[in-house]
């Protein structure tokens, strides 16, 4: 996987990656915070593949900063994550907003792993490759179920996995013989079609 096939991925912050102490979502200075299982090894994964990273945040972006900030997290072209979107559920489309940021000009250089049914919709509305599910975040699986998706995964640390089993092999992507890339890359393949619910 390189950026001929993705180039970003869209996590939503709150839930997903991170969990903020029940009550305590407007005191984050001294809050308990719970990163979620696998989220940074995953970062970490995405990030030597070439893919950015934007995180769509609840929260302003003070306090959004402030969260980074307790979880070690860094913002720039080196960090952890590469842009984030503060006050998501007041935008008319987040996902659409961070292709917009990223520069893509192919929507289908970026998926979306999120864990709202409003999201997911978002995701489907912006035309990404991958529109995923993740169950471990704010949502039931029933509510996530009948929401537009193309796969869904129980938890973030299934995310490479998917990704490898679903984007072109090494020989798919250029001439074994010449070492020459095709001309054209491979289409990604979709796990199945997209459930509009």
């Amino acid at each position: 996987m390189n950026d001929r096939h993705l180039q970003l991925a869209v996590f939503h912050l709150n839930d997903l990656c991170v969990s903020v102490q029940k009550g305590m979502q407007n005191y984050l200075s001294t809050a308990a915070l719970e990163k979620m299982p696998g989220v940074e090894a995953t970062f970490s994964w995405l990030r030597r593949r070439g893919v950015r990273i934007c995180l769509l945040s609840d929260y302003n972006r003070s306090r959004t900063l402030l969260l980074l900030e307790r979880l070690g997290w860094s913002v720039d072209e080196d960090g952890t994550v590469q842009e984030i979107i503060t006050h998501q559920h007041r935008k008319d489309n987040p996902v659409r907003l961070a292709q917009e940021n990223a520069g893509l000009s192919t929507p289908g250089l970026c998926f979306a792993a999120v864990d709202t049914p409003e999201l997911l919709r978002h995701a489907c509305a912006a035309r990404v490759h991958f529109n995923l599910a993740i169950c471990n975040g704010r949502c039931a699986y029933h509510e996530l179920a009948v929401a537009p998706h193309h796969a869904m995964l129980d938890t973030l640390l299934q995310l490479p996995n998917f990704l490898l089993e679903h984007l072109p092999g090494v020989g798919e992507t250029g001439d074994a013989t010449s070492g020459q890339p095709l001309a054209r890359p491979p289409r990604l393949r979709l796990p199945r079609p997209l459930s509009r619910g």
